[in-house]
């Protein structure tokens, strides 16, 4: 490894540190900074280690990213692993640390509270970016390249924070960046050929190399500073653009002002989705209804790890299983304008009977009677049924026995099999009939031991301190908004036999005028549909509050407790707001976030818990298994140097120790070979440059001389000579041979490999020493 690849390696860990340390700002605590100085030096250490055995760039950036994504998942997930390797516990562990961040970031402006997958997440990115700089720096020798990762680690503070950053955020690791590039103009500079200079010549080459060096780096950092001062003075004259977001969920605008469209997405996300507060118009409507009902853009049946999706569906036929007869329900007629939802998606009441666009192509979903669109439009006409069953009739619908009823509707997720099946039993005990358990479910979820909130709280973990299941986490702290609570009855409501779903839109809106109606992205809302024989999906309303109504008449006058009271009072002040307290739950959540540790030595002792210790331990035993030979011979070289009592012992040992290398690395020594004969060997074969090879010699003849001379005349300086020199030659011999040879060599020395061997044999002769 030459010197200045050494430096350049620390110069481009330096630089990644520099430029990742403005992401300090975004975050309350900077506890993740420690952990990612060690994920820096990780990779800069490995680098330099893969850079010493291959020359192979690809595999060194591999052996980069797969031992820094080793420690980071171990670290994070290490109890899931398998004799110390990851399984697919361990990569969903990872998935909820990159859930828990994603909503953190989602629903905190800077400074955001840190928690642990903000944290695995920071290490990963910043890991990725040390690994990008090491190789762009010291793998490929192109530092000029590293500046773009180190403006990619710049650009996530820049780009999130509150303020402007300060200068000197910028000029740090723009001053490293410099300087690598200083430092490899002058390694690349150096190692251009010139030609041998003749005897007449009056010139002084080496001067003239010098000052060529100089005007070489000197060009380079002009250009390189040239660029900083761009890259400071540009933004200044050029005009700023606003800000665009990256965002997910229902109701999302793509323009200020009710301008643009507004999209849906197809996944509801049960821990952050649906929790937006943007009063974004989205259509306007005019009906022929009193009362004003939801407006469904989609229904969903399948959920998968915290996540509602839809996956598309139908039974078949091609077309929706018919209404009940005109006599069981009430058509009405709605009039929508100034519609921005993006094709293939529109708003209306469930469920359509007739749709009026002239000049749009549409088509109703099969199962789920969702209007599906060809383009977008502005305005449209529908016809839709208002289903009024009565209890009694409900009470006696039967079985579900219907195309529109899949698999999914009622199935249940393995993981909260066993809690949902005891949840809705023990609210629904006594109950004998679908309609009943469905209205005890709805007024359980609506009654004073549930909080409304948009702020779920940070997520609690389990006994292994794993994040909980979105459902369960709910059980446990009957908190949360529309998606939770709909999510909590289509459970329980399976859980009972009965057929349920996720429907996804709009709350009717806010009256403007005497007729029309406006909705907004703010009044984006879910909530679930359960099916009854004969009268096919029928709407349920869990949530309680004033903001989701109250649930349909078959809803609340079929329950023999009367209608329900609503629930708790509301806390619907965004990401800042706070669950009411005024009511207690009836039972004290069975877990709970752990508090932080507040001190660096209360941070230090949770470290060595009993697990961490036991871990730490198991790794150093499979260490120390894996590296027995090295450490072996190695041990075995210190001990005859420590045990040489003169200058010729020393410089036998030293001698020993190289050829034992040499052969290690393909160079055996034949017997019989003389000493000048062995260093022509190695010269030649050992593919030695002209410095290495006078080193060979120069440690030849002083062993000649201590063999064969006055053992006064080698004194200690000829012997740390040739310590230095053999050091060298073992450097340029390891670089001429395949990586394979060279990890053969560490790991197999066969000096070590011989000790061993060697045991039983010591062990009998030291049994029977003792015999005798």
């Amino acid at each position: 490894m030459t010197r200045r690849r050494w430096r350049i390696t620390i110069l481009a860990a330096l630089a990644t540190l520099a430029a990742v340390y403005p992401i300090t700002s975004l975050f309350r605590d900077s506890a993740w900074l420690p952990q990612a100085v060690v994920v820096i030096a990780l990779c800069a250490g490995v680098g330099l280690v893969a850079r010493g055995l291959t020359r192979s760039k690809a595999l060194v950036v591999l052996t980069q990213v797969l031992v820094v994504g080793y420690v980071l998942l171990f670290r994070y997930a290490g109890d899931t692993f398998a004799w110390f390797l990851p399984t697919p516990a361990s990569l969903e562990v990872a998935n909820s640390l990159g859930l828990q961040a994603l909503d953190t970031v989602q629903r905190y402006t800077a400074p955001a509270p840190l928690n642990d997958g903000v944290t695995f997440c920071l290490l990963v990115a910043i890991g990725l970016i040390a690994i990008c700089v090491d190789a762009m720096a010291a793998t490929w020798r192109s530092p000029a390249a590293a500046g773009l990762p180190l403006l990619t680690a710049y650009l996530i503070t820049a780009a999130n924070g509150q303020a402007a950053l300060a200068l000197r955020f910028f000029v740090v690791p723009a001053a490293l960046w410099l300087l690598m590039l200083h430092t490899t103009a002058r390694a690349a500079f150096s190692r251009w050929s010139t030609a041998n200079p003749a005897e007449e010549s009056e010139i002084d080459e080496a001067a003239h190399d010098r000052e060529a060096l100089r005007s070489f780096s000197a060009g380079a950092l002009k250009l390189g500073a040239l660029g900083v001062v761009l890259a400071i003075a540009v933004p200044l004259v050029v005009p700023h653009f606003p800000p665009r977001y990256l965002t997910e969920g229902l109701g999302r605008s793509e323009g200020g002002g009710g301008q643009g469209s507004v999209g849906f997405n197809d996944t509801l996300d049960l821990s952050r989705s649906l929790n937006n507060s943007d009063q974004t118009p989205v259509l306007s409507y005019t009906t022929t209804a009193f009362t004003k009902a939801p407006l469904r853009v989609l229904a969903t049946s399948y959920y998968s790890r915290g996540q509602w999706l839809q996956l598309g569906g139908g039974n078949g036929s091609g077309q929706p299983q018919p209404l009940p007869p005109a006599s069981q329900r009430r058509d009405y007629v709605i009039d929508v304008t100034d519609n921005t939802l993006a094709a293939p998606r529109i708003a209306v009441p469930y469920p359509v009977v007739a749709v009026a666009m002239e000049g749009t192509p549409w088509a109703i979903d099969p199962v789920t009677r969702d209007v599906r669109v060809g383009r977008a439009v502005s305005s449209y006409r529908v016809t839709y049924a208002d289903l009024a069953p009565s209890p009694p009739q409900l009470r006696e619908s039967g079985p579900p026995d219907s195309p529109d009823v899949t698999e999914d509707d009622l199935r249940l997720p393995d993981t909260v099999r066993s809690l949902v099946q005891r949840w809705s039993d023990e609210v629904t005990a006594g109950k004998d009939n679908p309609l009943d358990r469905a209205i005890a479910i709805q007024d359980h979820l609506r009654g004073p031991a549930y909080t409304y909130s948009l702020d779920l709280g940070e997520p609690l973990r389990d006994e292994t301190g794993r994040i909980m299941e979105p459902i369960r986490n709910f059980y446990e702290t009957r908190r949360g908004y529309c998606v939770q609570f709909a999510t909590a009855m289509i459970m329980m409501a399976r859980a009972q036999g009965i057929p349920a779903r996720m429907a996804i839109g709009f709350l009717p809106g806010e009256a403007v005028g005497t007729d029309t109606y406006i909705v907004k992205a703010s009044d984006a809302h879910a909530w679930p549909e359960l099916f009854f024989q004969g009268y096919g999906w029928l709407r349920f309303e869990p949530t309680p509050g004033g903001r989701s109504g109250s649930p349909p008449p078959y809803a609340v006058l079929g329950s023999d407790a009367g209608a329900t009271g609503g629930g708790r009072s509301v806390t619907e002040s965004g990401s800042t707001g706070r669950a009411t307290t005024s009511a207690a739950p009836t039972r004290t959540a069975v877990a709970a976030a752990e508090p932080e540790p507040t001190g660096v030595l209360d941070r230090v002792s949770s470290a060595f818990t009993l697990r961490n210790l036991v871990i730490m331990l198991t790794l150093l035993v499979i260490v120390l298994a894996v590296l027995v030979m090295p450490i072996t011979a190695w041990a075995l070289r210190v001990r005859r140097r420590r045990a040489a009592v003169t200058q010729q012992d020393l410089i036998e040992a030293e001698w020993d120790d190289l050829t034992a290398h040499l052969g290690d690395l393909g160079l055996e020594a034949p017997a019989g070979a003389t000493l000048r004969q062995l260093r022509e060997r190695y010269v030649t074969q050992g593919h030695l440059d002209t410095e290495s090879a006078s080193a060979m010699r120069r440690v030849t003849a002083t062993l000649e001389r201590s063999r064969y001379d006055r053992p006064e005349r080698t004194t200690p300086q000829e012997a740390v000579r040739l310590h230095h020199d053999i050091r060298s030659i073992r450097r340029q011999v390891g670089g001429t041979r395949a990586w394979k040879t060279r990890v053969r060599s560490f790991l197999w020395p066969q000096t070590g490999v011989a000790y061993w061997r060697s045991l039983p044999d010591r062990l009998s002769e030291v049994l029977s020493r003792r015999r005798s």
